[in-house]
């Protein structure tokens, strides 16, 4: 009896540790310390185009079908349209996607020092100059919008991700007044700025329309807590016109009826399909589609001929003071704008 009782102790003993040695050699051997955990609340700083269209699409059927973070507040800037138009256009989408309950706040008119004419890339209104039906308006919370994200991150601290995906105006001031903002939230994503080449000797656009603000977010950024998405790194110039027209386009739902709407005159200008906004909003919801990730000390410069071009010194975590996302996958990223754009046809 006492060899056989000793043998259940044996045999209890090498279960257990088959279980808990494995857990623990995976525990103590992954670097845990850059994973935020699954975002809970997001926040979108937007400028009213076709691309931060289909980025705001995303993220609510994300929501919907994918048990994805909960759209709290969009907040509209100058950029793609002036921010008038910026708002009449967020209050489309969400109407469009009926999720007229998602607050919005208005926000920034024009950049902290100087602006930058917006063109008309997707249309003078932003959304492919299309005649629309009026919809009925959808009234914007009180509060500006640098105070409503300041409200919101002292709200819920830790727990909401910030994608600026516009003119970086309303995150700037919002860090001008609470200078710990970064620090509360729990990741901010900027799709803005290149990674200087002598292929890529321009300033990009989202950065360009407020240097300044770009100069604000950078001076606070720590690694932990923000990573670009530079257009010369991830914008991609592999996926083709054809495709985004033919297939992610062929899915019959309002949705993507619409957005080809939007873009019906930016898909005139080339015959590939190269959106920033919809990419940031890709690797947000799904990190798997990242490819390469670098730390580096980012900024921008401010005056002379080289203003609105980003400087980059790539580095060791400890000396940057941003990720960057230097390569995404894009096979895996059309992949998950078909899965998450046809989601609503299977449920």
């Amino acid at each position: 009896m006492e060899v056989r009782k000793y043998k259940y102790w044996i045999i209890l003993v090498a279960v257990l540790l088959a279980i808990f040695i494995p857990i623990s050699i995976y525990y103590f051997s992954t670097d845990n310390s850059e994973d935020n955990g699954p975002i809970s609340k997001l926040i979108i700083d937007h400028d009213g185009g076709a691309d931060d269209a289909m980025a705001i699409f995303m993220a609510l059927l994300y929501e919907q079908y994918f048990n994805g973070p909960t759209l709290i507040a969009l907040t509209t800037t100058h950029g793609n349209v002036n921010e008038s138009q910026a708002f009449l256009n967020t209050q489309r989408v969400l109407d469009i996607a009926g999720r007229r309950d998602v607050p919005i706040y208005r926000g920034s008119k024009s950049s902290l020092v100087m602006s930058v004419p917006a063109g008309d890339w997707f249309g003078v209104d932003g959304l492919g100059d299309n005649v629309n039906e009026p919809i009925e308006p959808i009234e914007a919370h009180s509060k500006h919008a640098a105070l409503g994200i300041i409200k919101l991150v002292n709200k819920h601290p830790g727990e909401i991700t910030l994608a600026a995906i516009g003119s970086l105006t309303n995150v700037a001031l919002a860090i001008q007044l609470e200078p710990e903002l970064i620090s509360r939230l729990s990741h901010l994503y900027v799709g803005a700025g290149h990674v200087y080449s002598e292929s890529e000797p321009t300033p990009e656009f989202n950065a360009e329309q407020d240097a300044e603000a770009y100069h604000v977010i950078m001076q606070n950024a720590t690694p932990d807590k923000v990573t670009i998405l530079p257009f010369s790194q991830v914008g991609t110039k592999n996926i083709t016109r054809q495709w985004r027209e033919e297939v992610l386009g062929a899915i019959q739902t309002k949705i993507m009826t619409s957005l080809n709407q939007f873009e019906r005159i930016s898909l005139q200008y080339a015959n590939y399909w190269s959106l920033l906004d919809p990419i940031v909003l890709g690797v947000l919801l799904n990190d798997t589609i990242v490819g390469d990730v670098k730390y580096s000390q980012n900024s921008i410069v401010l005056c002379g001929q080289e203003r609105g071009i980003n400087t980059n010194s790539f580095t060791t975590k400890e000396e940057a003071n941003v990720k960057v996302i230097n390569r995404i996958f894009q096979d895996d990223f059309k992949k998950l704008l078909l899965t998450i754009f046809s989601a609503e046809l299977y449920n």
